[in-house]
């Protein structure tokens, strides 16, 4: 059946509409079963989409049949709409649902992660909340526009607020100053303020992203507290190599702002 609404695209990459952005890993019966969410939480929007939240409800059902799930999760977030729909498909799904923060949780990311039962965080892992965010480009907007803009973001806020109240216990208040600061939590601090339940020590990859990946750089430029290690840049390579202006630029700026936090 054919949608009445193409999704629209929000976040550059490869993947068509409706196509699943997260991937099952499903050994045998005894095995207990993997939804991995590495990148972003979809390319398009689930705004008036009706196929993509019902293939992941369905695939949910299918390869968890009821029983317990993990949730492996790399994410620098993504769609709001689209967290908060998996958000609850997650939460009324019948069986246990561990999340394992591998590397990421931020912004989106961080409210589908908030919805598992016990959720786990590498140590060398990072969770990132912050206000929602509006993007548009050379849009004639007038007063009243902007005012509905404000308005719905503050609605978002206070769903996603929601979420986080019920997995930490926090006050409204102090979970919204958390989010207008754009706070960086390491694993042990989103233990400390009840974010993540448990450290995971060892056998654990440190997370690097090298500042040629144009594409995870620019997302991580749109913050103002990304921790320096995170735009540390790649080694240098030993043959010499035709350096992209854009990149060189990025590798810079990573530079400055490692310095500036050291």
């Amino acid at each position: 059946m054919t949608p009445k609404h193409e999704p629209i695209r929000c976040f550059e990459g490869n993947t068509k509409p409706h196509e699943p952005f997260w991937r099952w890993n499903v050994v045998d019966e005894v095995e207990e079963p993997e939804l991995e969410l590495y990148g972003y939480i979809s390319e398009y929007s689930w705004f008036e989409d009706d196929i993509t939240p019902k293939m992941f409800k369905d695939e949910l059902n299918r390869y968890g049949k009821g029983g317990p799930i993990t949730i492996r999760m790399n994410s620098y977030g993504g769609d709001v709409i689209a967290a908060s729909l998996m958000s609850s498909i997650i939460k009324d799904y019948p069986g246990r649902v561990t999340v394992q923060i591998d590397g990421m949780a931020a912004s989106a990311a961080t409210v589908v992660a908030v919805a598992g039962d016990m959720i786990k965080m590498q140590e060398t892992a990072y969770f990132m909340i912050h206000d929602p965010l509006a993007v548009f480009f050379l849009a004639m907007l007038n007063i009243e526009d902007l005012s509905r803009m404000v308005d719905s973001l503050k609605t978002v806020k206070e769903g996603i607020i929601n979420a986080y109240e019920t997995k930490t216990g926090l006050s409204r208040p102090r979970i919204s100053k958390l989010m207008t600061d754009e706070t960086w939590m390491d694993a042990q601090k989103a233990v400390d303020l009840g974010f993540v339940d448990e450290v995971m020590k060892g056998n654990s990859k440190k997370i690097t992203i090298p500042v040629e990946n144009a594409a995870v750089v620019n997302a991580l430029r749109n913050f103002v507290n990304v921790p320096a290690t995170l735009l540390a840049p790649a080694s240098a390579p030993e043959e010499p190599v035709v350096i992209d202006p854009v990149a060189e630029r990025l590798r810079s700026e990573a530079k400055i702002l490692k310095k500036e936090n050291k």
